[in-house]
């Protein structure tokens, strides 16, 4: 019992107390020696894609507006974007690659110039750059833009920050800041506001947080020395001059928001790179959060994707395990509390980021998973499974 107990007490924050032979686990509430079941299996893998050289991050969006799922591959090693187009039976026909400027990591799907067709926005580490490529339907892309940043940008952030119908772009850099570029509709953005951030940040989301009428950004900052989720509050003019922080020194790495506990607030969920744990932080409606709560996930989370798994009306948590090359699927509880054990899923080596869409057109939400070392992108198709 002495591994079990260590293993829930730190993940999962429960207690353990023991009775004689019985022990009585505060959260889950069971007696006995063993955990309760895993959740359903859901997923099941269905083939691995090859994309270039170590793919970093991936995006799902319906490119072509064919009705189906397409995805998009950042290859940091091989220096492009790999454009998967879907067939919507689960199988995804490959394009050429797309060269971009060197060591792309990050990317966002978006209609930048309001067109109708879905542009890429991505970056580039080693040019100090993000790369505007705008879609001209049938399957085919203007050629690229670029747009000069500040020194090795990592994450990008999209939201109308100025209110003017247009989508702005948080840029994160390697080197503690914050830039904001305004859109200008037409695929081009100038530079706004430049803001610290105290450690760099790979991860970052966008809400109402306070239920003023203004887009926030929430940041995952992370260092050496030093870790929390930074909040900074819109003005609805492009600016951002006040800012909070939570989750000090939990070494929290990626974000994803939603409301997972259905009082109509933004709330946070964040994997952290410190004990492998994850972190729920349930909004007070007003830009404050309440006390994190902390559970399971494996080994080395670094990526997550929110969404209802098991058909029970709640938001449940897939995160993927960067050093036990697996994925997680942590569903909640009937009271909304976060289920443990987790099931796991083994991927390709490495894998950094996932994402989800309905890639074989039977309305359920499918995984696809960027393996880094392997050069593919893992598809896992959803089944239903009887109750």
């Amino acid at each position: 019992m002495g591994p079990l107990k260590s293993r829930i007490n730190r993940a999962a924050g429960w207690a353990f107390i023991p009775l004689g032979s019985a022990v009585l686990l505060f959260g889950g509430l069971f007696w006995g020696c063993d955990l309760p079941p895993k959740p359903p299996d859901v997923f099941s893998k269905f083939n691995s894609v090859p994309v270039g050289l170590g793919p970093t991050y991936v995006v799902a969006a319906d490119l072509d507006l064919d009705g189906e799922t397409d995805l998009v591959s950042a290859n940091s090693r091989h220096h492009s974007l790999s454009i998967l187009f879907g067939r919507g039976n689960g199988s995804f026909k490959s394009s050429p690659a797309l060269a971009v400027p060197l060591e792309p990591s990050a990317l966002v799907v978006t209609d930048v110039n309001k067109d109708g067709w879905p542009d890429i926005i991505a970056n580039s580490r080693g040019t100090n750059s993000l790369t505007v490529l705008l879609g001209k339907g049938k399957q085919s892309f203007a050629k690229p833009r670029s747009i000069a940043t500040g020194q090795v940008p990592l994450s990008i952030t999209l939201g109308d920050f100025n209110e003017d119908g247009f989508l702005d772009a948080a840029v994160t850099l390697t080197f503690s800041k914050m830039e904001i570029y305004l859109g200008k509709g037409d695929g081009g953005f100038s530079r706004g506001e430049t803001y610290k951030t105290g450690s760099r940040s790979f991860s970052g989301v966008t809400g109402d947080f306070n239920r003023d009428g203004h887009v926030d950004i929430a940041l995952a900052v992370h260092s050496s020395n030093a870790s929390s989720i930074r909040i900074y509050f819109g003005q609805g003019d492009g600016t951002f001059p006040t800012s909070g922080k939570i989750a000090q020194g939990l070494g929290c790495l990626a974000l994803a928001q939603g409301d997972m506990n259905a009082d109509g607030f933004t709330d946070l969920v964040a994997a952290s790179g410190s004990g492998d744990n994850l972190y729920f932080m349930p909004s007070n409606g007003d830009g404050t959060f309440k006390k994190e709560i902390a559970f399971a996930g494996g080994g080395g989370p670094i990526a997550l994707a929110l969404g209802d798994f098991d058909d029970d009306k709640q938001l449940d948590v897939t995160v993927a395990n960067s050093r036990s090359s697996t994925f997680s699927l942590i569903t909640r509880n009937p009271n909304g509390s976060f289920h443990f054990p987790v099931r796991d899923y083994v991927t390709g080596g490495t894998p950094l980021m996932l994402t989800t869409g309905d890639f074989n057109s039977d309305g359920m939400s499918d995984i696809a998973i960027a393996s880094n070392s392997e050069g593919t992108v893992d598809i896992f198709l959803r089944r239903r499974v009887m109750k």
